[in-house]
């Protein structure tokens, strides 16, 4: 991984969107030396800057819009992204082939402009061992912060990854036992999920079984993320106060779909953040359209198209109506889930402005609101003096036209430039 060295690199883009204003500026600067942001301000001034005896490069990228770097809140970096279920991965590889494939899927993730991301679930110690080996430099990628196996029951959603724990002795033991390892926050899986063993329509844990992990991750100053794909489910987590629902699915125990008011105005009111994960429903369609229009889909191909289509018309309505109540949303992949391979976090902020935040407000749910649902906004997620510089470059203006955040063209992790994934392919 590259390291930051003293030089004062000024960057001066066509525009800034600090996170912390509520639109683009243009006419500023941003110094970063060593690993933090040093000043922001106005171009004029930038020349004037004393480098401490450093040396001083500028960097200029007209017409191009800086930002802080993204942030995605979850994602599975031993998983493939090519279609396979967990279960599969798990019958077919083994923790040595899946920790090289997280090396992989780092090093995807930053050069397409992620620098910080969570690990919502890998086996056994190697989300662990992905952390280590970035802070070691052998391996190139973002910032993890990582959960370990996720914490569920007996037969559970990816039960497979080690994270069985039944009981309130027994949660509260595992919770102990993960954060005793590194985990830099809590994960579990509230309800059942693909997992065969597993039933997504009904919660897995009772509300004191989650409450006991709730006060050990609290106690410890991690947050609690919660998988959630029926409404008792969600309404158990609210109990138990997590930190964030991920999925945030209302469904009856009899897997029917339906909107319920009450627990809308719960997620409301606590102000629980709410990770939709709507991106991996359209990398799914997106992969299928392509596949339409260059060979045609097979019928059950087709048939996979009108069920996601129709599922993610719902799931658009159900959170757009949960923006316009004032539920925070905080963007989260679940990339290598499905066919969402990393590297297009982007389109999980995108499918955040069409459920109806504002390109500002979108990047900002893909910035500093999963820094704040993890406590570690004071260091990463807006461009102000004496953050990370952990930044991101892209052509065009994101707050008029937020496809251009896929336009990447440069990456700041820790004051240092990563290659862009443009950049790795001229490369070959």
């Amino acid at each position: 991984m590259p390291q930051a060295d003293n030089t004062l690199k000024v960057i001066k883009p066509g525009r800034l969107i600090d996170g912390v204003h509520d639109s683009a500026m243009e006419g500023t600067a941003v110094a970063i030396q060593g690993k933090s942001i040093k000043w922001v301000g106005p171009v004029s001034q930038a020349e004037g800057l004393d480098s401490g005896g450093a040396a001083r490069e500028t960097l200029e990228f007209p017409g191009a819009t800086l930002l802080a770097g993204l942030f995605d809140i979850h994602t599975h970096t031993n998983m493939p992204g090519d279609g396979r279920t967990g279960e599969e991965v798990n019958e077919g590889e083994n923790d040595q082939q899946r920790l090289l494939r997280s090396a992989v899927n780092a090093t995807a993730a930053v050069a397409s402009g992620v620098t910080t991301m969570c690990d919502c679930g890998s086996w056994n110690r190697n989300g662990f061992a992905l952390k280590e080996g970035l802070a070691m430099g052998v391996v190139e990628g973002p910032r993890v912060l990582v959960s370990g196996p996720p914490l569920t029951v007996t037969g559970g959603h990816l039960y497979y990854m080690g994270g069985e724990a039944d009981g309130i002795d027994a949660v509260r033991s595992m919770t102990r036992s993960l954060i005793k390892q590194g985990a830099d926050f809590i994960k579990i899986a509230a309800s059942g999920g693909s997992t065969s063993t597993s039933d997504p329509y009904r919660a897995s844990y009772s509300v004191p079984e989650l409450t006991a992990i709730v006060e050990e991750a609290h106690n410890r100053g991690r947050s609690v993320l919660a998988h959630c794909r029926c409404t008792d489910a969600i309404n158990s987590a609210l109990d138990a106060g997590v930190d964030a629902i991920l999925h945030c699915s209302f469904y009856d125990n009899d897997g029917t779909y339906r909107w319920d008011q009450k627990t809308a105005d719960r997620l409301a009111e606590t102000g629980t953040w709410l990770n939709p994960t709507m991106g991996l429903g359209r990398a799914n369609r997106e992969r299928l359209e392509r596949l339409k229009s260059e060979r045609g889909l097979t019928p059950d191909e087709e048939e996979r198209l009108e069920r996601s289509t129709a599922s993610g018309a719902r799931s658009l309505d159900q959170f757009s109506t949960l923006v316009k109540a004032g539920v925070r949303l905080v963007g989260g992949s679940d990339c290598g889930w499905s066919y969402y391979p990393f590297g297009d976090f982007q389109g999980e902020v995108l499918s955040l402005h069409e459920a109806g935040l504002s390109p500002i407000e979108a990047i900002r749910a893909g910035t500093l609101s999963p820094a704040t649902a993890l406590g570690i906004q004071d260091s990463i997620g807006t461009v102000e003096p004496g953050k990370e510089a952990d930044l991101l470059v892209v052509n065009g203006d994101p707050s008029q036209d937020l496809a251009q955040l896929r336009d990447v063209a440069a990456v700041f992790k820790g004051g240092a430039r990563v290659a862009t994934n443009k950049e790795r392919a001229a490369l070959g």
